[in-house]
């Protein structure tokens, strides 16, 4: 395979068919895969792409780390030729991230080319829809509860489709909310990713909901845009926890306006954050996607 590295540049937004028609090419459920990611955190991360061989890959200047190709499979001997390019370049030491769970299962002797790292902090929780929606499974029903006490506190509530005009009230309500928060340096690339989102959010084919828990109280929003022919990626959500059960009436209704666009829905990773992780497996996950951390043997 060969790879122009002279031709790497950033992810722009006139990228973005050209990266949906890659995608489509080889569907997968990684949030890393989506293309409004890679564009929203293109600044933090200092996100690059190629194109080589029909495929597109990405390369993390933060990191110092490739994506596993988006495009036609890659099998390790092409996976680790591209590896093998950008080490020449010293832009990385050889780790390709990304890389999914089937890629091992299609490919058992790649231990011949790579090391293998895993990481469960770095895999996607992914939901059945229509479970959320309907509070199917007793984990699910225990959310239901703490609707209902929203729906009590808050008769007047109602949810909005995120439209340009509910963005300037959507953007102060995640300013707000992230205040709360210690400063931490993934609320400052999140704060960046956001601007991005508000900036170019009809571009980027984003959708969402906005909670109010009255008129003049947004309680909650959450932010997606479609991955594959079934699933979307939850971008951002974020929920207002001094009004009881707000957090979990969001992601009810968002799985009620989602019904009828896909079958399940990414809320990507925990980072190994035990709240987090909590959080993310009592909303019962149908699945996971599974990543791998590949290395190049010496």
């Amino acid at each position: 395979m060969k790879i122009d590295l002279k031709s790497l540049r950033p992810v722009a937004l006139a990228d973005r068919t050209l990266f949906e028609s890659k995608l489509a090419e080889q569907p997968s459920q990684s949030c890393e895969c989506s293309f409004a990611n890679l564009f929203m955190y293109q600044q933090p991360y200092g996100i690059d792409f190629v194109e080589a061989d029909g495929r597109l890959i990405v390369y993390e200047h933060a990191s110092r780390t490739i994506h596993y190709p988006i495009g036609r499979w890659t099998p390790p001997e092409e996976l680790r030729a591209v590896s093998d390019a950008f080490v020449a370049a010293g832009l990385t030491d050889g780790g390709i991230y990304d890389v999914p769970e089937e890629f091992l299962d299609r490919h058992p002797d790649c231990d011949r080319f790579f090391e293998l790292e895993y990481d469960e902090g770095a895999i996607d929780y992914l939901y059945s829809i229509e479970k959320i929606a309907t509070f199917s499974g007793p984990k699910l029903r225990k959310k239901h509860n703490l609707v209902k006490q929203f729906q009590t506190n808050w008769p007047y509530a109602e949810v909005r489709k995120i439209t340009r005009d509910e963005i300037p009230a959507v953007a102060r309500l995640a300013k707000e909310l992230n205040s709360r928060l210690p400063p931490c340096e993934f609320l400052e690339e999140e704060e960046l990713a956001m601007n991005r989102a508000w900036e170019n959010f009809e571009a980027l084919g984003l959708g969402g909901i906005v909670l109010y828990a009255e008129p003049d109280y947004p309680a909650g929003f959450s932010i997606y845009s479609m991955l594959s022919p079934d699933t979307v990626d939850i971008h951002f959500e974020k929920a207002d926890h001094t009004a009881k059960g707000a957090p979990q009436t969001l992601t009810w209704q968002l799985a009620i306006a989602l019904r009828n666009k896909a079958k399940f829905m990414n809320r990507e990773q925990d980072m190994n954050e035990e709240s987090l992780r909590h959080a993310k497996r009592s909303l019962d996950p149908e699945r996971f996607f599974k990543r791998y951390f590949l290395r190049g043997i010496n």
